[in-house]
């Protein structure tokens, strides 16, 4: 009988066992596709890919042939920021939905839908999971550690026209999801005082207002958002 039961034992052991390691190979499987996903697109996609941000170039007539929603491309120099922003019709349109219009846990780089698609907004929300294995926005939650910050403190936004917008990144911190600060059509010296107030690492942020753009991911599965805010700087024609 305590034969039986040890067998018995052994054989859910072992179920267990083999069940975990496929649920295990299946995760892994999944975050090296989302990678090489993202690793695909900039072969295919930029088309040089020069050292000096300002001289890269991206194909956008082939990247709108595969998806009309791409309205430009986002790179943050020394990250794996580097990928391609859409706008759906909502925010879930592309939330768990790639490029290619497939089903996909990480989703896509997209702007809120309140926002125009130019990045005239006086600031433009846009969102990206925060993968575990570095991918999408992930690496958001460095920005606030202040030497990391410093080091990443310039973000490109590529155009369909072959223009490139600049932005000096003015601000990280950490906010609910249900945070007022995601909004556009902003009074300017009050949500400038608002973000100086909730940030955890800063820089000058113009007496002028000039548009902001907002990356927002997720905190470590918590209602609470990593952001970081970029303020235009210049649009340089390549």
């Amino acid at each position: 009988m305590k034969d039986k039961i040890r067998k018995v034992i052994l054989v859910i052991c072992v179920c267990v066992f083999a069940y975990s390691a496929f649920q295990l190979g299946k995760i892994f499987y999944e975050y090296y596709s989302i990678e090489k996903e993202s690793e695909n697109l900039i072969d295919e996609y930029v088309v040089e890919k020069e050292e000096n941000p300002i001289q890269r170039a991206v194909n956008f007539k082939a990247l709108q042939a595969t998806n009309p929603d791409v309205i430009g491309w986002l790179y943050i120099p020394d990250t794996k920021i580097d990928e391609p922003i859409l706008k759906g019709k909502t925010n879930d349109t592309y939330l768990y939905t790639d490029i290619y219009k497939k089903k996909n846990k990480a989703g896509s780089v997209f702007i809120d839908e309140i926002n125009k698609k130019d990045f005239s907004d006086d600031n433009t929300i846009i969102y990206g999971h925060n993968m575990k294995n570095g991918s999408r926005f992930h690496d958001l939650r460095y920005f606030v550690k202040e030497d990391y910050y410093k080091k990443h403190s310039t973000i490109y936004i590529y155009l369909p026209d072959g223009s490139v917008n600049v932005y000096d990144a003015v601000a990280s911190a950490v906010i609910k999801s249900t945070s007022s600060m995601y909004q556009k059509g902003i009074d300017y010296p009050k949500y400038v005082k608002e973000i100086q107030k909730i940030a955890s690492v800063q820089s000058p942020i113009s007496e002028k207002q000039k548009p902001f753009i907002m990356l927002s991911t997720c905190y470590n599965g918590t209602d609470n958002r990593y952001i970081v805010y970029g303020q235009f700087k210049e649009n340089i024609k390549q």
